[in-house]
Formats: structure tokens, sequence, C-alpha cells
């Protein structure tokens, strides 16, 4: 390689950096990359013989300088390129965030979507994001993509097979139209010659390619009403706690932390809970360990605040706290108490009957339990009766919105995949519109559906994108 190395995409560097988490624990592992690191094992191993590739050996971990000890350790050798000789070593460097998986997509071993369920994995904090993100990684969400953008290449391959006999020659008049095809489709010619044979044209029927592409339009389509359940799940569900004064929004927002909170003032928002799996002092609940709340609002209701406001619009679930004392529990009144909260139509809601204990030994009637088709529960944050049924009644919301990760195919995770996706789309609308009938400019929208496809998995215009991908890497992949 060459004295100076590249940038963060540079594949001539060295670069090491420690892949396990900072600060103090028992094991650390360190990783190195590149043209110097055989010599730097055989420089900190104290011997210039090699471990066998791909197999641990414990050594010695001694200081290049001194020859001290400063640990014993386990290292392993991966030989790179089919152990072709790097030349002299000019050093190593500290690798950017993400350098390592970078190097590997960029030798073709990984595209972008498996690039980012890597980082979501390194990241996920719940066993269903894991699912998610690990689906993703093995390339599940690639291959979808892929597959269409083969489809596409399909419809805009055209194969001329011309047959030569003795002594015939291509028609000039033929010339024009086989312009017209090549500025368009991308032409393959494969001559044959034979006796008393004359030219044949095989060409994709148009048709097949119109049904085709109309079917593809409708999968793509059908792939972006999915209701944000990829992305949910990855990002988290934006839950908002609302209610009127006093209803007992706080006394929630405490009893599902489990811990004490400072009571919050109308509309502010707090730090995001995270409601996992389980039933213990370890937190709320989840489907399937969901993480839910983003953004928590303990307000949206009191005085009309603005900013209770702002977040109840962005909210993807509602959590309405009512005052059981201070409201009929019938479905009319449970869905005018509702009303007044505003929430954004459409938006999944479950209505919290607070203060429970104060109804004493009148309780309420299941069946009455359910406004305007949101479910409702009764509870108690002063004794924390109900709260069982509060639980699995989110499990069930939380499921509702991010679905199962292990059922069907992969879902969107990404905001970007939705905006090429949408492109893609109205790039096979307007092909399949026909609007002027010229073939070129039929051919230009599969090709620039083509590449919009292409620019989620990284095969065409990638460099763009590659900063906002692994920027956002640990530096030790």
């Amino acid at each position: 390689r060459g004295d100076t190395g590249g940038g963060a995409g540079g594949t001539g560097d060295t670069i090491f950096a420690l892949s396990s988490a900072p600060g103090r624990c028992g094991v650390a592992v360190i990783r190195a990359s590149g043209p110097g690191s055989r010599g730097a094992l055989q420089s900190l191993a104290g011997t210039p013989k090699m471990p066998p590739p791909r197999v641990l050996a414990l050594r010695r971990i001694r200081d290049p300088h001194t020859a001290e000890t400063l640990d014993r350790g386990l290292v392993v050798w991966f030989p790179g390129l089919g152990g072709i000789n790097w030349g002299r070593l000019p050093g190593l460097r500290p690798a950017e965030p993400g350098e390592f998986t970078l190097r590997a997509f960029r030798r073709g071993k990984l595209d972008l979507t498996a690039a980012e369920g890597l980082r979501d994995l390194i990241g996920a904090e719940t066993e269903a994001q894991r699912r998610q993100a690990l689906r993703q990684m093995e390339g599940e969400l690639g291959q979808l993509y892929q597959g269409w953008s083969h489809t596409l290449t399909q419809g805009l391959s055209v194969c001329f097979i011309p047959k030569f006999g003795y002594g015939q020659g291509l028609s000039v008049c033929f010339i024009p139209q086989i312009r017209v095809w090549t500025g368009a489709l991308c032409v393959c010619f494969i001559p044959k010659f034979g006796c008393g044979q004359g030219l044949s044209v095989c060409v994709l029927s148009p048709n097949s390619v119109a049904s085709t592409v109309r079917a593809l339009e409708q999968q793509i389509r059908a792939h972006l009403r999915d209701g944000r359940r990829g992305e949910l799940l990855r990002g988290g569900v934006r839950a908002v706690i609302a209610g009127p004064p006093n209803a007992g929004k706080s006394s929630l927002l405490n009893l599902l932390w489990r811990v004490p909170k400072c009571h919050l003032c109308p509309g502010t928002p707090c730090h995001p809970p995270v409601l996992q799996d389980g039933r213990g002092a370890g937190g709320a609940a989840g489907a399937a360990g969901q993480t839910a709340g983003t953004a928590v609002s303990a307000g949206g209701g009191d005085g009309g605040d603005p900013k209770g406001s702002s977040w109840l619009c962005q909210a993807d679930l509602v959590l309405a706290v009512l005052d059981v004392t201070s409201v009929s529990p019938t479905p009319r009144a449970l869905g005018a108490a509702l009303a007044t909260l505003e929430p954004p139509p459409g938006t999944p809601c479950v209505l919290v009957l607070n203060k429970a204990d104060l109804l004493g030994g009148q309780g309420v009637s299941p069946s009455a339990t359910c406004a305007q088709g949101h479910p409702a529960t009764l509870l108690s944050c002063k004794t924390g009766e109900g709260l069982e049924a509060l639980l699995e009644l989110l499990a069930k919301q939380l499921e509702q919105l991010c679905g199962d990760p292990l059922l069907g195919s992969s879902s969107l995770t990404q905001s970007r995949h939705s905006r090429h996706l949408g492109a893609c789309v109205a790039a096979l609308a307007r092909f399949n519109r026909g609007d002027n009938g010229d073939l070129a400019v039929a051919a230009e929208q599969l090709r620039v559906a083509r590449r919009e496809l292409g620019r989620i998995t990284g095969h065409v215009g990638t460099e763009d994108i590659l900063d906002v991908i692994f920027r956002d890497f640990c530096v030790g992949k």
C-alpha cells in the first residue's frame, strides 16, 4: 500500500478499535483490520510465529518496545485476500465509526440493508427488536428488494437473435427500429449464421412486461402500507398520557416506571421509558418486548397547553386517563370525555379509568368499558389494582401497532426505504399509465424505478448516503 492512508472508506489503512463495551470489564475485545494487522499481532504477541488461521491461541500480550508483559489473552488471525503479501507496514490508526462494516460493504460482503440491520442489532434493547434486526442483517429485506430489481431488469431486457442465411444481409429498413429499441432498452445481439435462414427477431412480449410491472407496483404499494410497523418496532412507539387535570396522569407514569418521579408540568415531555417484556420491577409491559415511549408526555389536556397538544398530535398511542368518579362509565359518556382530549383521528387510544379504589363495591360492567371502539380498563394508581389488566391491554395494542417480526416478509425499518420505494412506485405508475406511448420514455420509467431500488441496497448511487448510515455505528464495528 502507499505511505498515506485514505479516509474512513479507504481499505489501504490498517485500523483498530475496541469492539467491546468501553469502561471497566473482565474481557476486552480489540479488533484490527488491514495490511498491518499481521505485524501488529506479531509485535504484541512477542513472537514471529503466527497462530494457525481462524484458531484461538493463548498468548502473552507484551509491550512492543519494552517486551514487558501486559496481559495474557486469546488471539485469532484471519488471513485476508488469499494471503497476499501486503509489503512494508506503515502503521495503524484508530478506526472510524462503522469503518469495519463499511469495508465489508465495499467488498460486496453485505448490502446497505444488511449493514443497517447490523446497526439495529447492536442497538436492540428488546427481544422483538433483536429478531427484526437479525432478519434484516441476514439479508431478507435486501433479497426482497433485489428480487423486485431483477423483475425490472427482465422488463428492460430485450434479446435480438438475428439469423443470417447464405448471401443475406441485414435489411436497411430495420436499422431505424433497432435504434428505437437500443435508445430505450438494454439490447443483446446474438448473431447466428445458417444456410437458407432469414432474419428473425425475438422480443419480450410488451403485454407480459406491462402485466408484470402492474403486479410489481401493487406488491410495493402493499409493502408501503404496513402501518410503519417496522419503524415503530425499531424506534419505539410514541405513547402520550393525556387527560384532564388531577385525573392521575403523573401517577400512572410513576406506576408504569415503578420509580418515584417528580410532578410534571402540563405538556412537559419526560425522559422516554422502555416498556419491556416482563412483569417485575424492571419494567412494565410490552408486546414481545416492544419499546414504548420515545416521547411520553404527562400532559396534553391540562389547560389547553399548546406543547401538550403538539405531543398529542405526534402520538402513536394515547393513554387517556379519566377520573372514574367524575365520568359515568358508559360508552356514550366515555366517548364524550375522550372527544374533549381531541386525540388525532385514527390514533389508537386506551382509556384508563383511574381512582377505581374510590368506587367502593360498585364496580363497573366490563361490557360498558368501551368508547368509540377504544378499549377501556379500570385502574387504581394508588393501590395498583387493575395494573395487570392494563399491561395486558397495552401489550395487545403494541402487538397490533408493531406486529410480529417473525411473521411474514420483512417490514420497512428506515424512512429512507419509504422515500425510495415511494419514488419507485411513482415511476411504475407513470409506466403503467403510458401517457404518450413512447417506448423510450416508458423504459426510462423502469430504469428510474430500478435505480431507486438500487439506492436502498447500495448497488447504485451510494456515496451520498454512506456517511449517513455508517456514522451511527459504534467505533468497533
